[in-house]
């Protein structure tokens, strides 16, 4: 069976926020997280679902608009370990934009050098 579209977005998106190509930002709402391309943006976010957690890939055009919208829910059936692989990206994606990594490392910075 081949891949759908979405899904080998969403595979793409993961391999490039794994290799930090993707520089993820804060947006306006809280918990959501935005990669801006030239035509597009990427947004990661979260919701609370009746089982759990659900997160999903949302792809605005260059005018504001939503045009594709997708949950780790809808993509199970394709994307083997959808749940974990959307979780994943949405936590990296998350560590970046909020510069966790540089934190840790200013952070780390201080305590390594105790005197």
């Amino acid at each position: 069976m081949s891949e759908s579209k979405i899904v080998r977005l969403i595979q793409g998106v993961v391999r490039q926020t794994n290799a930090g190509k993707i520089d993820w930002e804060v947006t306006e709402r809280e918990e959501v997280f935005q990669a801006s391309f030239t035509n597009y943006s990427i947004r990661l976010s979260q919701t609370e679902a009746d089982m759990g957690v659900d997160y999903w890939l949302t792809i605005i055009n260059n005018e504001g608009l939503v045009i594709e919208s997708v949950s780790d829910v809808q993509v199970r059936e394709e994307l083997d370990g959808a749940y974990r692989i959307m979780e994943s990206l949405y936590a990296n994606a998350r560590r970046v934009a909020l510069g966790v990594d540089k934190a840790l490392d200013d952070l780390l910075n201080i305590f390594d050098h105790d005197y």
